[in-house]
């Protein structure tokens, strides 16, 4: 199991901190310099820090994700970043080349916006938007490079500036070119805009929590993208706007790691539930609460069956993991090289693969202590925590299971783990208790009626709807009565408990017959739908009084 404490101590987090804050000294001390030479130190602050908290957020996510790209495009951002003011300083001759290609950090920094957390554009307005984009900025580049003349269009921020070599027209045609690259700038700030609100709109629960830090700084950004090429166009003043959208870019990154930070507490949060659920906590029970932990609601926790040859849910319905949606992910968990179970989440999980290791964790933790639990169960030997006073038993067992036997042969082993899964999980949902499973027989305990009859009822609609191999169909044949049995450090002694299996031994195949006792105890609290058809007073083997049976129905 993951440490709770791994979010006070992530060597990550330390990586992110230290990184930032040694690339900002490291700026400071940048800029100091530059002013000593006579060179703006307002420019290589913003731009220094900023190109340092990318390469350093991207080399976080891409250690943490190599697979994904979205780190390695952060990184790049950065890179360019800084290079490009490096060669406005340093190679004035370059200047034709830094006018053309500053637009290119924003441009990664949309794909980043409509790419993440997966690090692929999965919608076609997505690729769409990203070619047209990128598309459109090369020729501006183009176009820049032929028609710039930074002597002319430079800033202060380039003395001296050499003239382009590669220049082909005269110089009142790069006003043109500029107006049109700002106006690209105000359509692409607008477009990946709205296709950023619009994945926020559309996401739900993990996702949303996901890209809501990232999606906020990207859009931010455009916006302030949007509103500094609108100046231009307006003839404002550019500078100032400039610097503004350079502080403002560093929301993405940042926002990134408010993410990771929100990550680390999900897998405390995890680990927290295990703890909460106790030594022997249900695969239900820990589903519903990675449901709520996760903010997935529709997270899946299957478990791997071998009579059904598939992964199925707390319904007994298989899964796929085939057929899963852009937004959806799978984990497969194996137990010596065979399947143990799967987990079905929100895609926007793997925005950290130690998150999803930590839930694979308290999943297969699960998993394998029920397996114990259910072992131990029907060795008989687990009897702490049963109901004690009025007690409803529900005893079952296969009908015709010797012919079943002979006809599956080495498959009937996988019907009997099968059965006893399905037992188990119907009796964590309805709040009873197995006693005893087995072989082909099973006995639980209820303190309430109602919820018995109930199982009563699921047991034999799963029992139903279940894929078994050999296109077999078991039936069980189902007894149901209340009594106030004897609790010992055996289990339950009395006469309730052997009336109760006689009850079952009367039923037929798919039947399910309870006593009167059990129907008046459940009184109105019975089941919705469901059906009691009377079959009056019958002698059951070995009781001494006849008891008044209903066949259950619904």
């Amino acid at each position: 199991m993951h440490d709770a404490r791994i979010v006070d101590v992530t060597p990550s987090a330390r990586l992110l901190t230290l990184g930032w804050l040694g690339s900002f000294a490291l700026c400071l001390s940048a800029s100091t310099l530059s002013a000593a030479n006579g060179r703006p130190p307002e420019v290589f602050l913003p731009i220094g820090v900023s190109s340092a908290i990318y390469v350093t957020s991207g080399y976080l996510m891409a250690r943490r994700r190599p697979d994904n790209r979205i780190g390695y495009l952060l990184v790049l951002i950065g890179v360019i970043q800084a290079g490009l003011v490096v060669m406005r300083y340093l190679a004035p001759a370059a200047e034709v080349l830094n006018v053309a290609l500053s637009p290119f950090p924003a441009i990664l920094i949309a794909l980043v916006l409509l790419a993440y957390p997966s690090g692929e554009l999965v919608g076609r307005a997505e690729r769409f938007t990203m070619g047209a984009i990128s598309i459109g900025f090369a020729m501006l580049a183009v176009a820049t490079i032929l028609t710039v003349e930074p002597a002319l269009h430079g800033t202060s921020r380039c003395p001296p500036c050499a003239p382009n070599p590669f220049r082909i027209t005269d110089t009142s045609v790069f006003p043109t070119v500029n107006a049109l690259s700002s106006l690209a700038q105000v359509a692409s700030a607008a477009a990946v805009s709205v296709l950023a609100i619009r994945r926020w709109v559309r996401a739900r629960g993990t996702a949303r929590r996901v890209l809501a830090p990232v999606l906020f700084g990207g859009i931010v950004t455009a916006a302030a993208f949007l509103v500094t090429s609108l100046i231009f166009l307006t003839g404002g003043a550019f500078d100032l706007a400039a610097q503004f959208i350079l502080v403002l870019q560093v929301l993405v990154p940042i926002g990134l790691a408010v993410t990771f930070i929100r990550v680390y507490a999900a897998r405390s949060a995890v680990t927290r539930v295990v703890i909460q659920l106790g030594a022997s906590p249900s695969t239900e029970a820990l589903e519903s609460a990675l449901r709520k932990e996760l903010h997935d609601p529709s997270l899946v926790v299957a478990r791997w069956s071998a009579a059904a040859g598939a992964y199925l849910d707390r319904e007994g319905q298989r899964v796929s993991l085939e057929d899963l949606g852009a937004d959806r992910s799978a984990a497969r968990l194996e137990r010596e090289g065979e399947p143990l179970a799967a987990i079905v989440h929100d895609a926007a999980l793997d925005v950290d693969p130690g998150l999803v290791g930590t839930v694979a964790d308290a999943v297969r933790f699960s998993v394998e202590a029920t397996d114990l639990r259910d072992e131990l169960r029907a060795r008989g030997g687990d009897v702490a925590g049963l109901p004690r006073g009025d007690v409803t038993f529900l005893f079952g067992d296969l009908e015709g299971s010797t012919e079943l036997l002979g006809a599956l042969g080495d498959a009937y082993v996988d019907v009997l783990a099968e059965l006893r899964r399905i037992v188990r999980e119907v009796a964590d949902r309805s709040g009873g208790r197995v006693v005893d499973a087995r072989a082909d027989e099973c006995f639980l305990a209820f303190p309430d009626p109602a919820r018995a009859l109930a199982a009563a009822l699921d047991l034999r609609r799963r029992m139903e709807e279940a894929t078994w191999p050999g296109n077999a169909q078991p039936r069980m044949r189902i007894g149901v009565h209340l009594g106030t049995p004897e609790l010992t450090s055996e289990g339950y002694v009395g006469l309730d408990v052997h009336l109760a299996a006689r009850v079952m031994a009367t039923a037929a195949g798919g039947q399910i017959l309870a006593t009167s006792a059990v129907v008046i105890a459940a009184g109105e609290g019975r089941p919705a739908g469901m059906a009691l058809t009377p079959l009056g007073y019958t002698s059951l083997k070995g009781i001494a009084e006849p008891q008044f049976l209903y066949r259950v129905g619904g």
